[in-house]
């Protein structure tokens, strides 16, 4: 194929499938195969993630129920692609994106075996998180072709490895990199910028301190970011900006510091296992005790009792 300049103007169908992304037995309507790794509905708080590999393809036009931010990762592949009126050929090189808002119906077919993520979002949390910047109020996000941008490829991956874990960081790590997600595609993709102020201040006092106080109360459990925000009474993007501001750590960054400092304090009084003491402060298990616990103390747990 010869690569076509942006602008050809194609009328789209009247037949566009409607598609849930969050949904395989919908996605099977409309692509060679189902995905090979999935995120459950609902399990990320409005972002949902699928990994897909397909033999060139043709996928007839769709309109989707979520904004869409495919992110290619294998080799270089020759893809048609129409988002509502606009049509372009191009090729997408490892790293590239692809945006294409809800609503909006697209067309794309592909010469090569190739591999993606799908990352879908439901308007509805993106325009909360909008919102919540108190600057602008309007969520549109503008439809984009190959375009290469390094941190949504990151956060992808990222997400990626988590399911592959089986959510071995734990569900404040996966907020984290969906609250990430949210704030680049706010600052990068939407048509009114946000102006954040770099200055917006952290906390306020009482509700940086009923924070901690739940961090610290139920530091064993699964902490979600959404349930830390809403202690605070924001929503879960500008509570991550404003937590960072008030403890210079994330929040998922904070709880795993509080949880290794907590493991510390329990093996040096000596009355429990490490296997024990890794449930007790809120890891899934001791390795994952031992990885944090070297990455933040510069030794292992086991080495550590064997220094007292």
């Amino acid at each position: 194929m010869k690569q076509a300049p942006f602008g050809i103007r194609k009328q789209p169908s009247d037949g566009a499938a409607a598609v849930d992304f969050t949904r395989d037995s919908e996605i099977l309507q409309v692509f060679p195969s189902g995905s090979l790794l999935s995120s459950q509905p609902g399990q990320w708080n409005g972002v949902h993630l699928s990994y897909y590999q397909h033999r060139p393809h043709e996928l007839p036009e769709t309109v989707s129920h979520q904004h869409l931010v495919l992110v290619h990762l294998a080799v270089p592949t020759w893809a048609e692609q129409r988002l509502d009126t606009q049509f372009q050929e191009n090729q997408f090189q490892v790293g590239d994106i692809l945006i294409v808002p809800a609503q909006m119906s697209h067309y794309a077919c592909w010469d090569t075996e190739h591999r993606y993520l799908i990352l879908s979002i439901n308007p509805t949390v993106l325009r909360n998180a909008v919102m919540s910047t108190g600057s602008c109020n309007k969520a549109e996000l503008i439809p984009h072709f190959a375009t290469a941008d390094p941190l949504v490829h990151g956060i992808g991956l990222a997400l990626k490895a988590e399911l592959e874990s089986n959510s071995l960081g734990g569900q404040l790590y996966a907020d984290s990199l969906c609250s990430a997600l949210l704030n680049h595609l706010i600052r990068h993709y939407t048509a009114q910028k946000p102006t954040l102020s770099a200055k917006a201040g952290g906390l306020s006092g009482y509700q940086l301190r009923q924070v901690l106080e739940y961090i610290d109360a139920y530091l064993y459990r699964k902490l979600a970011l959404a349930d830390l925000a809403a202690i605070a009474q924001m929503s879960p993007s500008y509570f991550t900006q404003r937590f960072k501001e008030s403890t210079g750590y994330t929040p998922h960054q904070y709880v795993i510091q509080h949880r290794v400092k907590r493991a510390r304090q329990l093996l040096v009084e000596g009355k429990l296992a490490i296997t024990d003491v890794a449930l007790q402060v809120g890891f899934a298990h001791q390795s994952h005790l031992n990885r944090h616990f070297k990455r933040w103390l510069g030794v292992t747990p086991k080495t550590f009792l064997n220094s007292l």
